[in-house]
């Protein structure tokens, strides 16, 4: 018999939440930009990025007289506006009642540029909640340097500190 190499298997991250909050987290970041952050606990971040996705998306959306985003005039930006989360699902029910406008204003092309930086942000915040649910990059304890490599460092620091 062939012997068997023994799997070293990571130990668990001791900082991971339970699944059932990963995903809720995860789902209401979607929902709500900022909403993941609130429910880990980051409440500060959460009203940043809430006021800063959203900001950005009504401003361009405002820019474009609303028409930009909307799943009957414009279907494939709608896919990225999407990732906004409801409010995009919501503002898109509303102007598919509005009358089609081809060119809304001279700012229409900002306001799309707008509306698509901004749900391109918060896949990258949603993306963030995820990792910080699942504990973020687990890390061992480094080893603390030894009394000699911290004083060798020190007169390095000092040697080049000097020389300038």
């Amino acid at each position: 018999m062939k012997a068997q190499k023994k799997q070293k298997k990571e130990p668990p991250n001791p900082k991971a939440l339970p699944p059932e909050k990963i995903f809720l987290s995860t789902v209401m970041a979607w929902l709500i930009p900022g909403a993941g952050h609130w429910m880990l606990g980051m409440r500060r971040k959460a009203i940043a990025y809430f006021i800063i996705v959203l900001g950005m998306f009504i401003a361009g959306a405002v820019l474009g007289k609303f028409s930009i985003v909307s799943f009957k005039y414009h279907p494939y930006a709608f896919l990225l506006h999407a990732c906004t989360g409801a409010v995009a699902v919501v503002m898109s029910m509303i102007t598919s009642a509005l009358p089609n406008v081809v060119n809304p204003t001279r700012w229409g092309d900002i306001g799309l540029t707008l509306t698509w930086i901004a749900p391109a942000l918060n896949v990258l915040l949603i993306a963030d909640v995820l990792d910080r649910a699942n504990g973020g990059p687990f890390e061992q304890e480094k080893p603390k340097p030894s009394y000699t490599q911290r004083a060798l460092h020190w007169i390095l620091a000092r040697k080049k500190c000097s020389n300038t």
